[in-house]
C-alpha cells in the first residue's frame, strides 16, 4: 500500500499535504496546552470532590467528572435529600444502565449530588453546564440557580430544553451542587457532558470562545455549500457539486443546533422541538448527501441499486422526522445513527479501495490523493464526536479540527478538478478554435470565390440586357433574364449559408434601431414589383405610416423580404396584405397571401433548416429551406418571433412577425420623409463636364471584377485599372486620381495593406477610397474604416449602388475642399488686418514722442503694403525670398518702436534661396510677429529674435525663437489642441501646417527663458 501510494503521490500534493498536516499539528497543540490543566482533574468519589489543593490561578479550570450520588426517579430539593445513599452515577454519561441494585428507566426522572471542597478564593467561579438530557434544575449551596426547562413526572406538564450556559458562583469552602433532571422525550437522560469549574473570567471567555467557533463554523460551512451550489450551477449540472453543496449547507445547520447550540441561543422563542428536528433532519439530511457525493466521485464505489437500499432506511426516517412528533421517534435515533455511521465507514473504505487499488478509476490521481485526505478526516470526525457524545472525552477538539481539515481537503479537491477540466476544456476550446478558424477561413474564401463570378455574371448580364453594346434577339434576352434571375438565385442562397453559419455560432451582430415599419414593407414591396410580371397579383401596404419598432434595419428588410418573396411563389392569383397591430408593448405585422396555403400539422416544419421532405406539397420544398428559417431567427435574435398566424389549404396564408415597439425621436419626421429614400433608377443623370473629367483607379486581382465595374463607370469618368495593390502604387505615383477603389482580399497586398500605404502620402479628402468586399462583416469593415477607407460596397453590387457612391464621395470631397479652402483664405486674410492693427498702434503711440521716427515707421508700413497688395489674392504660396522681405519690413517697424531692447537674427541657408522654393503665404512672418509682441513685449530689458531655415534630410527646417517671457506646458497644450491663443496668427499657422501632408509643427517653451516654434516642411511640397 505504502508503495502505491508512494508512487501516485507526486511532489504538488506533497507539498499540500504536508502543509496541510503541519497546520493540523500545530493548531492541535496550541489549544491543547491552552485549555487542558497542567495536572490531571481530580475524579469524583463517591459524591465527593476534592479541590482542596487545586490551584485555580494555575490550572484555570477542572471538569467535575467522576461518581455523583444519584437519587432514582425523584425530583428531590437540597433538604429532601437523604444524607446517606447507596446510589452512585458517573458523569459524564447517560444513566439508562443497571448500576448497583437500581434500575433506571432511560425516561423519567432522577436527582444529583456533588459536594465539593474549594481551596481559600478571592475571586468569584464560573461553574458552564453544557448538555443535560432533556430538563434540569440546578442548586447551588440550597439556592436554585438555573432552571432549563420544567421538569415533570409526566409529559403533560413537562417541557424540554437543553441550552448551554454559564452561571456565577461565590466563593465558599465548599459547594453543593444539586441537578434535578427529567427526560421525557430523548431516548436517554442524564448529565451527558463534563460540567467545568474554574474562575469567572476564564469561564465566561471560554464559553464566548466556544460558541464563536460553532458560529464560524456554521459560516464555513454555509459558504463553502453556496459556492459549491453556485459552481454545481456554472459547471454544466455537474453532481459532485450539487451533493457536496447539500452536505456542507446540511452540515452548517447541524453545526448551530449541536454544540454550543448556537440557534437555540440566538433565537430562544423557538420551541424546543422544531430545534431538534432540525438537528436530527439536517444530520442525516448530510448523511444522504454524503453518500451521494461519495458515489459520484466513483460510481463503483456504490452500484445504483445497493445506493437506494442503502439509503431507504435513511430516507424513511427523515420522513419520519417531518411527520411524527420528536419524543415517539427519539428512541429509534440510537439505531438510525451506528447505522448511518457503519454504513458511511463501509463506503470510506471502498472508496479508498477504489481509489488506489482499481486499476481503472474514474477520478485522475492527483484527485484521488485529496479524496484520500477527506476520506481519512471525515472518518476522524466521527469517531471523535461519537466519544464525545458518548461522554468518553471531555471535548471535540480533534473533530473541530477534523472539520476545518476536511473542508480544506475537499476543497483543494474540487480546484484541483475544476483545474483538471479547465485544462480539458482549454484543451478542447483551442481544437475547437482551431477548426472555427479553418472553417471560417474556408467559409470566407469559398463565398468570396462564388460571389465574384456571380458578381460578374449578374452585372455583366445586366448590363447586355440595357441594349447599349449591341441589339439582341428576343430568344437572346430571355436567356440573359434566366441566367440574371438564376446567377441573382445562387447569390442569394450563398448569402443565406453565410447567415446560418453565423446564426450557429452567435457571430451574427446586429444593430437595433427605431424603424418605422411602413416604410421597410413598402421598400420591400417596390424591390419585389418587378417579379409580379404576368400573376394577378397586388400587393397591399396598410400599415398605418409612424408605426415604429426596435429592430435591425438591414435584418427586418432580410426577415419581411423572405416571407414576402415566399408568399409570391405559392400565390399565383389574389393579394398580399401587410397589416400591423399592437398588442401591449409590441407590434405584431400580419402578411397575408391568397395562396396554397399550408395544412396545420406542417406549420413548425417550414421553419426549420435543410429539413423539407416530409411537406407533402411539391411547392414548399424548392430551395434549401432557410429563408424562413433565418426569419424567425432573425426576429428571436431582435428580441422577436416569426410564426403563422393561420393558414388554409387552397385558400392561403398568414405570417405574422412580432417586434418590440418603438418610439420616434424626432418629432418632425414624416412618412412622405422618410419615403424618399426610393429604389434607385437605372442610369444617374450627369452633372456635367466636369465631374466627367474625375479620374478613378480600380484595383483588384479579377480581370472580370475590373471590367464590370468600368463598364458601370466608364461612362461617366475617366477610369483606369491596377491588377494588384503594387501596380496601384505606381499609378499613384505617375498620375494624380480623384477616386480609388479597390477589392479587400487579393494576393500579395490587401485592400487594406494598399489603403494603409496610400493614407501615409493622401488624405481623406485628397483622395477618397472605397473598400470592395464579398464578406460584409463588420469586423473587417471597421478595420476598413480604421485604416482610412472612406466607404465600403458589399459584393454582388448593381451598378446603379455604385455610381451613386461614387457620384456622392466625390461630391463630399468637392466640398470639403472648398469649405477647406475658405476657412484657410479666412483666417489668411485676417493676418494682414491683425498685423496692420499692431504696425499703426506703435505709430499712434510714437507720434506724441518722437515724429521722425513715426514718420519712418509709417514708411517702412507703406513698403510693406506695396508687398501685400502687389501680390495676387488668391495665390497660396509666394517665394521665400518675399516672405523674408516682408519679416524684415516688419521687424524694422518694431525696431523703431523697441530701440536697442529688440535684436533679430536671421540666417537661411544659400542653397535654399537659390533653388527658389516657395512656401505657403505668410507661414513665417505670424510667428516673428508672435515672437516679439508675446515673447519680448513683456521682458524686462533686451531680447533676441532669432530665424533659422535650414534644409535637412527630406525636410525644410524652420525655426522662430525667443528668449522672452515664455508658456507653461498647459497653455502650450491648449495652442496646440486649438483652444489657446487669443489672436489668429498662431491658429492660422497650427491649421496651414496640418493640412499639409507630413508636415509638423512644434512648439518648445519655458516660463522666463523663451520660446522655440519649429515648421517642418517635406521637400516635395515646396
Amino acid at each position: 500500500m505504502l508503495d502505491r501510494l508512494r508512487r501516485y503521490f507526486k511532489i504538488k500534493q506533497l507539498i499540500a499535504v504536508i502543509i496541510l498536516l503541519s497546520t493540523m499539528l500545530l493548531m492541535l497543540s496550541t489549544i491543547y496546552y491552552t485549555d487542558a490543566p497542567e495536572q490531571e482533574s481530580p475524579a469524583a468519589v463517591q459524591g465527593t470532590l476534592d479541590l482542596s489543593s487545586w490551584d485555580f490561578t494555575k490550572d484555570r479550570s477542572v471538569f467535575l467528572n467522576g461518581e455523583w450520588d444519584f437519587y432514582p426517579g425523584k425530583l428531590l430539593q437540597p433538604e429532601e435529600l437523604p444524607k446517606e445513599t447507596h446510589y452512585f452515577m458517573k458523569v459524564p454519561g447517560g444513566w439508562d444502565k443497571t448500576k448497583g441494585a437500581f434500575l433506571q428507566k432511560s425516561r423519567g426522572n432522577g436527582t444529583y449530588r456533588l459536594s465539593v471542597k474549594l481551596p481559600e478564593l478571592q475571586e468569584q467561579l464560573g461553574l458552564k453546564i453544557h448538555n443535560i438530557w432533556m430538563a434540569h434544575r440546578l442548586f447551588i449551596n440550597g439556592q436554585l440557580v438555573k432552571e432549563s426547562g420544567l421538569p415533570s413526572d409526566s409529559l403533560e406538564g413537562y417541557q424540554a430544553l437543553n441550552t448551554p450556559y454559564v452561571v456565577v458562583v461565590e466563593p465558599a469552602e465548599e459547594l453543593e451542587i444539586v441537578i434535578q433532571v427529567s427526560n421525557q422525550v430523548h431516548f436517554t437522560g442524564g448529565i451527558a457532558h463534563p460540567i467545568q469549574l474554574g474562575l469567572k473570567n476564564y469561564i465566561e471567555k471560554k464559553n464566548m470562545l466556544a460558541f464563536g467557533g460553532d458560529m464560524a463554523v456554521f459560516l464555513l460551512f454555509l459558504m463553502f455549500g453556496i459556492y459549491h451550489l453556485h459552481m454545481y450551477n456554472m459547471r454544466d449540472k455537474e453532481k459532485t457539486y450539487l451533493f457536496s453543496g447539500l452536505f456542507l449547507l446540511s452540515i452548517s445547520i447541524v453545526s448551530i443546533t449541536f454544540g454550543e447550540k448556537v440557534l437555540m441561543q440566538v433565537f430562544e422563542e423557538i420551541p424546543f422541538a422544531v430545534a431538534y428536528k432540525l438537528q436530527d433532519f439536517f444530520l442525516f439530511a448530510s448523511f444522504a448527501a454524503l453518500t451521494l457525493f461519495i458515489q459520484s466521485l466513483e460510481p463503483g464505489t456504490i452500484k445504483g441499486r445497493n445506493l437506494i437500499l442503502s439509503l431507504m432506511p435513511v430516507l424513511i426516517y427523515l420522513g419520519v422526522v417531518i411527520l411524527i412528533p420528536y419524543h415517539w421517534y427519539s428512541p429509534v435515533k440510537l439505531y438510525i445513527t451506528f447505522y448511518a455511521n457503519l454504513l458511511l465507514f463501509f463506503y470510506i473504505i471502498r472508496l479508498i479501495y477504489m481509489l488506489f487499488y482499481k486499476k481503472q478509476g474514474k477520478l485522475p490521481l492527483n484527485e484521488s490523493v485529496y479524496i484520500f485526505l477527506c476520506c481519512i478526516f471525515a472518518g476522524v470526525i466521527i469517531i471523535d464526536y461519537n466519544l464525545y457524545y458518548s461522554g468518553y472525552t471531555n471535548g471535540n477538539m480533534i473533530a473541530r479540527l477534523g472539520i476545518f481539515a476536511f473542508l480544506l481537503s475537499l476543497n483543494l479537491f474540487l480546484s484541483r478538478r475544476f483545474t483538471n477540466k479547465m485544462n480539458e476544456v482549454q484543451a478542447l476550446s483551442e481544437e475547437l478554435i482551431r477548426s472555427r478558424e479553418i472553417k471560417d477561413e474556408f467559409l470566407a474564401r469559398t463565398s468570396h470565390e462564388l460571389k465574384t463570378p456571380l458578381h460578374g455574371i449578374i452585372n455583366i448580364s445586366g448590363h447586355l440586357l440595357k441594349g447599349e453594346t449591341s441589339s439582341l434577339s428576343l430568344e437572346q434576352r430571355e436567356n440573359l433574364l434566366l441566367l440574371q434571375d438564376t446567377s441573382s438565385r445562387l447569390s442569394l442562397l450563398v448569402n443565406d449559408l453565410v447567415d446560418i453559419i453565423k446564426l450557429r455560432h452567435e457571430d451574427l451582430q446586429l444593430n437595433l434601431i427605431t424603424v418605422d415599419l411602413y416604410v421597410v414593407i413598402q421598400l420591400v414591396f417596390q424591390l419585389l414589383s418587378f417579379d409580379l410580371q404576368g400573376k394577378e397579383v397586388k400587393m397591399l401596404n396598410k400599415v398605418k405610416p409612424m408605426t415604429f419598432v426596435e429592430a435591425d434595419e438591414n435584418r427586418l428588410r432580410q426577415i419581411l423580404y423572405n416571407i414576402t418573396s415566399n408568399a409570391m411563389k405559392h400565390t399565383e392569383k389574389g393579394e398580399i396584405v401587410a397589416q400591423a397591430r399592437e398588442e401591449g408593448l409590441d407590434i405584431v405585422l400580419t402578411i397575408s397571401d391568397t395562396g396554397k396555403g399550408i395544412p396545420q400539422e406542417h406549420w413548425e416544419l417550414v421553419f426549420k433548416d435543410f429539413n423539407h421532405d416530409s411537406l407533402p406539397q411539391q411547392d414548399y420544398k424548392q430551395g434549401m429551406g432557410l429563408g424562413l428559417y433565418i426569419s424567425r431567427q432573425l426576429a428571436r435574435k431582435m428580441k422577436g418571433e416569426v410564426w403563422i398566424a393561420d393558414s388554409v389549404v387552397n385558400k392561403g396564408t398568414s405570417m405574422a412577425v412580432r417586434l418590440a415597439k418603438g418610439q420616434c425621436l424626432n418629432t418632425e419626421m414624416t412618412a412622405g420623409s422618410v419615403l424618399e429614400r426610393k429604389v434607385w433608377s437605372s442610369k444617374p443623370t450627369s452633372s456635367g463636364l466636369s465631374e466627367k473629367m474625375k479620374k478613378i483607379l480600380i484595383v483588384d486581382d479579377e480581370p472580370t471584377n475590373i471590367r464590370v465595374l468600368s463598364l458601370m463607370l466608364e461612362g461617366e469618368y475617366q477610369v483606369s485599372a491596377a491588377y494588384s495593390g503594387e501596380k496601384a502604387l505606381e499609378s499613384l505615383k505617375n498620375e494624380k486620381f480623384h477616386l480609388l477603389l479597390t477589392d479587400l482580399m487579393m494576393p500579395g497586398m490587401s485592400g487594406i495593406e494598399l489603403t494603409q500605404q496610400i493614407r501615409q502620402n493622401y488624405s481623406l479628402i485628397e483622395l477618397p477610397i472605397i473598400i470592395a468586399t464579398a464578406r460584409n462583416r463588420e469586423r473587417e469593415i471597421e478595420l476598413a474604416y480604421q485604416n482610412g477607407a472612406n466607404d465600403y460596397i458589399t459584393k454582388p453590387f448593381t451598378a446603379e449602388e455604385v455610381q451613386w457612391r461614387v457620384r456622392s464621395l466625390l461630391k463630399l470631397t468637392d466640398t470639403m475642399e472648398k469649405a477647406f479652402e475658405s476657412e484657410m483664405a479666412y483666417l489668411q486674410a485676417q493676418i494682414k488686418p491683425h498685423f496692420i492693427y499692431n504696425a499703426l498702434s506703435n505709430i499712434i503711440a510714437l507720434c506724441h514722442e518722437d515724429g521722425e521716427k513715426a514718420s519712418e515707421m509709417l514708411s517702412l508700413l507703406s513698403r510693406y503694403l506695396r508687398h501685400i497688395f502687389q501680390r495676387d489674392q488668391n495665390q497660396q504660396t509666394l517665394q521665400l525670398q518675399q516672405e523674408l522681405d516682408l519679416i524684415k519690413t516688419y521687424v524694422e517697424i518694431e525696431q523703431l518702436r523697441f530701440g536697442k531692447h529688440l535684436h533679430y537674427e536671421t540666417y537661411v541657408d544659400p542653397e535654399i534661396l537659390n533653388k527658389g522654393i516657395k512656401i505657403p503665404t505668410l507661414l513665417i512672418q505670424p510667428l516673428v510677429e508672435n515672437a516679439i509682441r508675446h515673447g519680448l513685449f513683456n521682458k524686462e530689458g533686451e531680447g533676441t529674435v532669432s530665424l533659422r531655415i535650414t534644409e535637412g534630410e527630406g525636410f525644410i527646417h524652420i525655426i522662430v525663437e525667443d528668449n522672452g517671457v515664455g508658456m507653461s506646458e498647459d497653455e502650450v497644450g491648449r495652442i496646440l489642441n486649438g483652444k489657446g491663443g487669443k489672436g489668429v496668427g498662431l491658429k492660422n499657422v497650427l491649421m496651414r501646417v496640418a493640412s499639409l501632408p507630413k508636415a509638423a509643427f512644434l512648439i518648445d517653451s519655458e516660463l522666463e527663458k523663451g520660446t522655440r516654434c519649429s515648421i517642418f516642411l517635406p521637400k516635395e511640397l515646396v
